[in-house]
């Protein structure tokens, strides 16, 4: 079990690691257009993505990760609703509320939770571009990445 400094950490290596598989895999030749996210100043994007979802699992405790996420909720709501995207902004809301009504270490440290908490970083340029897009996986792996050096540093990925 880590603090969120031991979580922040364990995102680093597993990112680390995934920077590497990805250079392997363009060495191997023929990279996908993907790949190219993870060469200059975009890989700092997927290096917050996983740093952040590192601390996700731990939404559903009173943790800094918590009170950052919900942070960033709050930010989002107020600019959804400024923006008169109130639909957009109940369903943020809604979904803001899930993890805290389960148990610590419940649905949020699991493989199925890691999975479909990520998703939507792979399926959501698809959804808003209306073609099928390998755009978004880069950004799936890296939020992976960092979900799953929690749940490994937590011993709860079984």
């Amino acid at each position: 079990m880590s603090d969120y400094r031991g979580h922040l950490w364990g995102g680093v290596v597993f990112f680390v690691g995934l920077v590497g598989a990805v250079v392997a895999l363009s060495k191997k030749g023929g990279s996908p257009e993907w790949l190219a996210v993870f060469w200059g100043w975009k890989v700092l994007v997927l290096f917050g993505i996983a740093l952040l979802m590192a601390l996700w699992p731990d939404v559903d405790t009173d943790s800094k990760g918590q009170r950052l996420f919900y942070r960033i909720f709050l930010a989002a709501d107020i600019l959804l609703i400024a923006g008169k995207l109130h639909q957009l902004a109940a369903i943020l809301g809604l979904l803001a509320m899930i993890p805290i009504v389960g148990r610590h270490r419940g649905w949020t440290h699991t493989i199925w939770a890691a999975v479909l908490v990520t998703l939507p970083f792979f399926v959501l340029p698809m959804y808003f571009t209306g073609q099928l897009t390998w755009v978004g996986l880069p950004y799936f792996l890296a939020a992976l990445v960092g979900y799953g050096s929690h749940l490994v540093l937590d011993r709860t990925f079984w």
